[in-house]
């Protein structure tokens, strides 16, 4: 009998390894599944416009369609531009109205657009 109860214990101890192997497999893939990032390659240029010569708010155009506005600091930051020459206006936005623009081109990756303002 006591054989019996011994060869009965074996295979519910292998089966119960198999379970816990197979639970912390499924546990472990269905939570690092989210940790793997997937980066695509940048599609558009980073351009970062930066008005030189005041710290205003200042509208931003871009090829005379409006882009945006400047923080405080005048920083803007676009990743909608594509690549090649643009025009770059920016419009004060107070009651002295200084305006500037640039024409630059603009390629892959960073790019850094200073725009002073009269």
């Amino acid at each position: 009998m006591r054989m019996y109860v011994e060869e009965n214990i074996m295979p519910k101890k292998k089966y119960i390894k198999i379970f816990i192997t197979l639970l912390t497999i499924a546990t472990l893939t269905l939570f690092l599944t989210g940790c793997i990032v997937f980066l695509p390659p940048s599609v558009y240029p980073i351009v970062e416009i930066k008005i030189v010569n005041d710290n205003w708010v200042y509208e931003i155009y871009v090829d005379g369609e409006y882009a945006g506005v400047t923080s405080d600091s005048g920083k803007l930051t676009l990743h909608t531009i594509d690549e090649g020459y643009h025009l770059f206006e920016a419009y004060d936005t107070s009651f002295t109205k200084r305006y500037g623009k640039k024409f630059q081109e603009i390629h892959s990756g960073y790019n850094k657009v200073d725009i002073s303002t009269k």
